[in-house]
């Protein structure tokens, strides 16, 4: 029954309220002693509203430097969950990472020249981008259910290390967000030195990056360094920038991380599918041949982040409400939920949707096996679903009993 969207005046939006809840759990601590820092470390992890009851499903993960920036952390954690709740991303487990005793010396290569004098303890950004790569996600992977899909989001100092994590750890992860990275740190060589290296990778990767038009030294080498990457054309590099050009330095991580995911996870994006393009005068074909296409290009986008290549059960869902409603095609809405009902078999909802379509049919029959289905898991899973599943059943077996006692 779980409807959501339904695209432009053929499928007409469903309030937030309707939508499926997708909000963040409060995080948890996690302390691990690195061999790689020699120092104990605490991490916070976050996993998503449902995490705990559908317990095999597995989730990309994003992992977010300067956690200790408690405002910057929470304004991740609600934009992480707007967007999964809308469908621009899928639900991730969102890793925070706190600063250390010294932050500069964690998040900066060896300075340089005049740079040394400034930063006497810099450095250590090798052994801490080991530390994230073998030590944090060692842990995150063996305590919680994750994907191979893995976000590395940074901002400052903190975008620098994204970027020589991208440049030199080529494929460590899907895709890397650098926010106003400190590219102006060495006199700019990064600007070169991790162009090169991206225009170089044997491994994919997409990697956003970001600048703000009041931050001066980082907008300008970050414009230099965008510029010369697309000019290399990476074979391999999925690559995109965006400039604020009213943000200072403390604004950007507000809108970077935002058009940072959704630039990451730009090929499962069902807002570019063909079935988000249906409008007025869509017929029964019409939506029969944008669902196949964009069931194709979702597939073959989620294969390239290593995701579920399953189609999104609640796009097939709300579309099949489209249909049915607005179509006044019973028999097309049953397809498209049987469809889920294959892709998705311990769905409560997909088997309660079934039974709508099915009683719209006219088979009234078949309609109280699905809705009998969709009870059965959703008492299991504590699906919110149950109640409404349960009202239909009881419904439907009321009329039954009438009927056979006249």
């Amino acid at each position: 029954m779980r409807q959501r969207t339904l695209y432009f005046l053929l499928f007409v939006l469903a309030s937030p309220a309707a939508a499926q809840d997708s909000t963040i759990t409060l995080w948890t601590r996690e302390v691990l002693n690195s061999a790689r820092l020699k120092e104990q470390r605490t991490i916070y992890v976050a996993t998503p509203e449902g995490y705990r009851t559908e317990k095999t499903k597995r989730y990309p993960v994003l992992i977010l430097l300067d956690a200790e920036d408690r405002p910057q952390f929470n304004l991740a954690l609600a934009n992480v969950a707007f967007l999964a709740n809308r469908g621009a991303i899928p639900n991730l487990i969102v890793v925070g990472i706190p600063n250390g005793k010294d932050r500069t010396h964690d998040l900066t290569p060896v300075a340089t020249g005049a740079r040394a004098k400034n930063f006497p303890t810099a450095g250590g950004v090798g052994v801490f981008s080991d530390f994230l790569v073998d030590e944090v996600m060692a842990l995150v992977r063996s305590k919680y259910r994750t994907l191979p899909t893995t976000i590395l989001a940074g901002h400052s100092f903190g975008g620098l290390v994204a970027l020589e994590v991208a440049a030199n750890k080529p494929g460590a992860f899907s895709g890397v967000i650098a926010m106003s990275p400190s590219l102006w740190w060495n006199d700019s060589s990064g600007v070169v030195g991790y162009s090169d290296a991206l225009a170089k990778a044997a491994k994919g990767e997409r990697v956003f990056v970001t600048s703000g038009g009041l931050e001066g030294d980082i907008d300008r080498p970050t414009r230099r360094f965008s510029q010369r990457l697309d000019s290399l054309k990476p074979a391999l590099i999925a690559f995109g920038h965006q400039r604020y050009p009213e943000d200072s330095h403390n604004m950007t991580p507000a809108p970077s991380l935002v058009h940072g995911l959704r630039f990451v996870f730009e090929p499962i994006s069902v807002a570019k599918l063909p079935i988000s393009m249906l409008g007025p005068g869509t017929d029964s074909a019409m939506t029969m041949n944008a669902y196949l296409e964009s069931k194709r290009r979702y597939s073959m986008g989620a294969r390239s982040l290593s995701l579920d290549d399953r189609f999104p059960e609640m796009s097939t869902n709300e579309l099949g409400y489209g249909v049915l409603q607005l179509l006044k095609n019973p028999a097309l809405a049953v397809w498209f939920f049987r469809q889920n009902v294959d892709l998705y078999p311990e769905s409560a909802n997909a088997y309660d949707s079934l039974g709508d379509g099915l009683l719209a049919k006219g088979d009234t029959t078949a309609a109280i096996a699905q809705f009998k289905r969709a009870v059965e898991i959703a008492a299991r899973t504590k699906d919110p679903v149950l109640s409404e599943s349960q009202r239909k059943l009881k419904a439907l077996e009321a009329n039954q009993a009438k009927g056979k006692g006249q």
